[in-house]
């Protein structure tokens, strides 16, 4: 019964950390996606603006346009990656943090539970050495009776 019970606890902790590892993966994928349709929207913007440049004016510095478009586009690119990338480091610290204090606690409990067999342990071996003594007693008890039975026969019928 303890072994599945610590079976039980232990499979608890381990469904919860592979959970928790899984919504990690898919936090991670669901980023890597709208970071890439973030790059795609800014590319599809720096286009439309070089478009649109070039529709107003011949006289507009339009390969000085599409260079700082690009630059700022690819700036923003790479603020985007790198706040991900912050944002996964921090989900893969908490990640580790939670799985390491499951961990901790699976042990606690374990500990715990060893700590209550042992005293369960302790409580029954008193219990037997007081049995064993209130039979011991019982015992003494009807033998006393029986030679107080058998001096009353003895008095009553002499034999």
């Amino acid at each position: 019964m303890e072994n599945n019970e610590k079976l039980k606890a232990t499979e608890a902790v381990q469904a919860t950390k592979a959970t928790t590892a899984d919504k990690l993966e898919a936090f991670k994928t669901e980023a890597g996606q709208h970071l890439d349709a973030a790059a795609v929207q800014l590319d599809e913007l720096k286009d439309k603006l070089v478009a649109q440049a070039q529709e107003l004016g011949k006289d507009i510095d339009i390969e000085g346009l599409k260079a700082k478009a690009t630059e700022h586009f690819e700036a923003a690119k790479v603020s985007t990656a790198e706040n991900i990338a912050n944002l996964q480091a921090q989900a893969e610290t908490a990640f580790a943090s939670a799985s390491a204090k499951a961990d901790e606690l699976s042990d606690v409990a374990e500990d715990k539970f060893d700590e209550m067999k042992a005293e369960a342990a302790v409580q029954l071996e008193a219990a037997q050495v007081k049995l064993d003594e209130l039979k011991a007693e019982a015992a003494l008890q009807i033998e006393l009776a029986k030679e107080k039975a058998k001096g009353i026969w003895h008095s009553l019928f002499g034999e």
